[in-house]
């Protein structure tokens, strides 16, 4: 005790609160391997990164809708006017949807240090990894593209008539092989499984683009059962928030992008 202290003088305590630090998420050199419920973990232990923050999620989920309305007119005008325009659209697309989605990730992750969640991550994308995103939207559009022109070039499957309408589901299905249908459902998964995590890694720990997709394959193939649970159970809650006007997406998107934050944390950093 300090001898010029008064003996009498009620106890004094530092009432400054805390300043709200993000805690260093190191990458593991290797993604986990997890059991087989942990796909319901996601889903779970997301909840409360929506529910804390269900005002700013609410007007973020708002907006990407009317960010989505505003491309698909643009989409639709320009491809009327000249079909040669359309890759140049798709591809300015899958770009936009990159840069907004690495945008959220870093919003949540601040989220989950104790920070609101904040409009304005959707822009974050844009402003903190413009390149990398960059990369990696158009390494996206390129492996659909390749895919898509395998199986219509090579296979048979004209992917683009059915998506336009110009062939009914029904003639699509009837006039397809049985193992066009294999090697079409083996190429989607491919590239679904190859950009599953590689905006979680490019955007929250900075991998390259090659290694994010890399890894992302490798922690794809470890957790099989995970990921097939929880797609299960997301699909479920996706039907279910579409059933009441599409209200229910309100609150089913902010989940979603919630719980591959959640998945991302539990197989690839320690």
């Amino acid at each position: 005790m300090d001898d010029n202290q008064n003996p009498y003088e009620p106890p004094k305590a530092d009432v400054t609160p805390p300043h709200s630090v993000s805690q260093p998420q190191v990458l593991l050199p290797q993604p986990r391997a997890l059991p087989a419920n942990a796909g319901i973990n996601w889903l779970s232990a997301s909840w409360s990164l929506v529910k804390n923050n269900l005002g700013t999620w609410v007007l973020l989920t708002v907006s990407l809708f009317a960010i989505q309305m505003l491309v698909s007119m643009v989409i639709a005008q320009g491809g009327m006017q000249d079909q040669s325009l359309q890759p140049i659209l798709l591809l300015l697309v899958t770009l936009l949807s990159t840069f907004i989605s690495g945008g959220i990730l870093l919003g949540i992750r601040n989220a989950d240090s104790g920070q609101p969640l904040q409009l304005d991550c959707l822009f974050e994308g844009f402003r903190q990894k413009l390149a990398p995103l960059a990369g990696l939207g158009a390494l996206s559009f390129g492996a659909s593209q390749v895919s898509e022109y395998i199986l219509t070039s090579m296979v048979g499957l004209n992917l683009h008539a059915l998506e336009t309408g110009t062939i009914a589901t029904e003639g699509f299905f009837t006039a397809v092989a049985p193992e066009q249908m294999i090697l079409g459902v083996i190429l989607y998964l491919l590239v679904l499984l190859l950009f599953w995590f590689a905006t979680p890694l490019v955007a929250l720990n900075d991998v390259p683009v090659f290694r994010a997709i890399t890894l992302s394959f490798n922690a794809c193939l470890r957790n099989p059962l995970p990921l097939i649970l929880y797609s299960i159970a997301m699909g479920a809650i996706l039907i279910a928030g579409i059933i009441p006007l599409l209200l229910g997406l309100l609150i089913v998107v902010p989940w979603m992008f919630s719980s591959m934050y959640v998945a991302y944390k539990q197989i690839f950093l320690q």
